[in-house]
This record gives C-alpha cells, structure tokens and sequence, in this order.
C-alpha cells in the first residue's frame, strides 16, 4: 500500500491527503464552531483526570459557557451563535453524558437544532464511562451529527453503540509521549479502524497550570520554547501518523496547541470583531479591536470634545466620549495638528488594542501604547 502523504494546514494541524478532517474540525478552524461548555461536572477518571487541562474556576463548577462567556439561558446561546456568525457548535465539559448532565445536554442538542436548522452541526465530547445502546439512541434523535470519544481501555467497547446511529463516530485523545501509552495509542487506532469508526483526532499533549505538578510528577516537561506544549508530544504524534496511516484507512488529524490555543481563537474573535465592530475601531489581523482614546480631567475632555464636533467639524459617528475619555479612529489621531491639540489641552493620548466584547467583565485591554510611540513602532511618517 502505497504511504499516504502528510499534509499540514494553515492553522498547523496535519492530517492525510485525501482523507480530509471530520467536519467539527473544520469549522473549528475557522472560527465558526462556537463552544458550549456545559459545566465542569464529571467522574474525574483516572485515565485523564490526572493531566486534565480544566482551570480551576469551572473544574467542578455548575456554571455554564459559551465561548468565553457565562451564561444563564439559552437565549444567549444563540445572540453567540449570531456574533460569531456560527456554522455550529460543540459541547464539552465537565463531561455532557455523565448522568446528572446528560437530560441538559439533549436538550441543548434539540434547542440549538430547532433554533438554527438541521444544517447547523454539533459534536460532543465524552469519556464514554456510562455510554450505551440507550444514550447512543437519544442522542441521534435530538440530532447530534458527530460525537468523540476519549474512554478508557475498558471502556472502548461502548463506541460500537454510536455506530450506525447517523452520527459520525471517532475519538479524539492527547498524544502522551510515553512507550508504553503511545502503544496504547496505536492498539487504540487499530481497533477504531477494525469497528469501522470514521476518525481520530490526536492533540498535541498540553502543559498548563492545572495539570503542571502532575505532569512534572511523572516526568513530562515543556518543549523548550513554548509555554504549553509538553516536549516530544509533537514529534511523536507525526512519527505514529507516518507509521501507522497505511495500515488503517480512517481519518486522523492532529491538532497542535498552536492550532487549538492561537488560530482557533484568533479566527472566532475575527468573526466576533465584525459583528460588533464600532465606527471608531479597526479590526487587527489577530481579531482585537484597535483605536485611540484621549485621556484627561473630565473639564478639559468636555471643552475638547466641543472643539472636535463643533470646531474642526469632525464627523460624529467617528466619535465617542464621556467624562472621562474620548475615542476616536487612528488614523485621526495619528495626525502631528491632533497629536498637538491633545498637547494643548494638556491631555494624555493612547492606541488602546481590545478584546472584542462589549462586556466589561470579558473585555480585556491587550495594548495601551502612547500616541506618538505607537508612531515610531510602526514606523509612521510625520504630517
């Protein structure tokens, strides 16, 4: 058989050529599969609790996500759906089909499916641990299209029940770079291919600070110049796929941190940045929201802000003020006149760069540079 070619994507995954990567995967990488977290509730399992990367203000917790925001109905699950312009979603935890979640985790399925259509795609991650001929069945009737399954040796047994079903069937599960779990691995693909399960996803094995005293417990350590990737879990992950590609014929993609951490996110926050984009603001190549604030005593911002909209006739939908600031395009401010009018009125400028949320609790200031130092970083010409 012929070796197939390895192929790595934009976003630094790699999977094989011709046999694509599950649909989740793809609007992942888009920035168009939002994440529903549905609380941090599970079993704890022994085979993944120890290097669970979960933090600890939703480990355990009843409190539900969407993306980066806590949220309380399902309504607001859809005004994200709508931000970001969703193609679907996934739903995590926690674990969704641990007894005590799984009533809540269909009837999201069933909620999100009769809101957005049946076209809108939604996978679920589980360890599999309480999965059976039942669960499978309900799942499939509220509308689940793909489901993951990362269980224990023991466990492996119960994806059979999802087969069949109209779902899309696979697992996905960190590659530990250890002898004796990488044979785990292996054995793991093979028996996923011989049941007739459509994919597996390999995820480069993460470093956080959760997980970081077990990790460093049983011997794994950083990659040297990274802030979360454990060291050979990468290399590993592309040897096994070399290795062992010819011999199965279903999908497998891996998906670096990079990948998860970086690209996802930047692509969602480019998505989010669109929807809720004010005049004033420009949209960063990695999603943030960039424009420049004017600070001062709140007189001195009243009597300048006059100048700007009554005097130099600034146009009023570039600018938004209150007692404390004014926030205006860059490109205005940028100007040597502006910068000395700022100067005039004894005031402080800034280029501000933003997480894009409206809401003060999520929205986070990335970059606050002074006007005319932001000048000389970029390297911009003088009036």
């Amino acid at each position: 058989m012929r070796e197939p070619t390895v192929i790595e994507s934009n976003a630094n995954t790699f999977y094989l050529k011709k046999r694509s990567i599950p649909k989740g995967c793809q609007q992942c990488l888009q920035g168009a599969k939002a994440v529903l977290f549905l609380n941090g509730i599970c079993q704890n399992p022994n085979h993944c609790s120890w290097y669970c990367p979960i933090s600890e203000n939703r480990k355990g917790k009843k409190d539900t996500y969407i993306n980066e925001t806590q949220i309380s109905s399902k309504e607001q699950i859809l005004k994200e759906l709508e931000l970001i312009n969703a193609k679907g979603l996934s739903i995590t935890g926690g674990d969704p089909l641990f007894e005590p979640n799984l009533i809540n985790t269909l009837d999201y399925i069933k909620f999100i499916k009769n809101s957005k259509g049946n076209n809108f795609h939604i996978h679920l991650y589980t360890n599999g641990l309480n999965f059976d001929e039942e669960i499978a069945k309900k799942l499939a009737q509220a509308g689940l299209d793909e489901i993951r399954f990362n269980p224990p040796k023991e466990h492996w047994k119960v994806i059979k029940y999802a087969l069949n079903k109209g779902m899309v069937v696979g697992a996905e599960v960190p590659v530990i770079p250890n002898v004796k779990k990488l044979e785990d691995l292996k054995e793991f693909i093979f028996y996923l291919d011989n049941l007739g399960a459509d994919f597996i996803n390999l995820n480069e094995f993460e470093y956080c600070f959760p997980n970081s005293q077990n990790l460093k417990n049983q011997g794994y350590f950083l990659e040297e110049g990274t802030i979360a990737s454990v060291k050979n879990s990468k290399k590993s992950a592309i040897s096994l796929l070399k290795e062992i590609a010819p011999k199965v014929s279903l999908q497998i993609h891996f998906c670096t941190i990079r990948a998860k951490d970086y690209w996802q996110l930047k692509e969602r926050y480019l998505r989010r940045a669109k929807s809720i984009k004010l005049p004033y603001e420009q949209i960063t190549s990695e999603g943030l929201l960039l424009y420049a604030q004017i600070e001062g005593k709140r007189g001195e911002i009243k009597d300048f802000s006059t100048v700007l909209l009554n005097e130099l006739k600034f146009p009023r939908k570039f600018i938004s003020y209150d007692e404390d600031y004014v926030r205006l395009p860059i490109w205005m401010a940028i100007r040597e006149s502006f910068i000395d009018l700022i100067d005039k009125y004894n005031l402080k400028g800034y280029i501000v760069e933003i997480t894009p949320f409206r809401d003060d609790r999520y929205r986070q200031i990335t970059e606050k540079t002074p006007i005319r130092l932001f000048k000389k970083e970029m390297g911009l010409n003088e009036d």
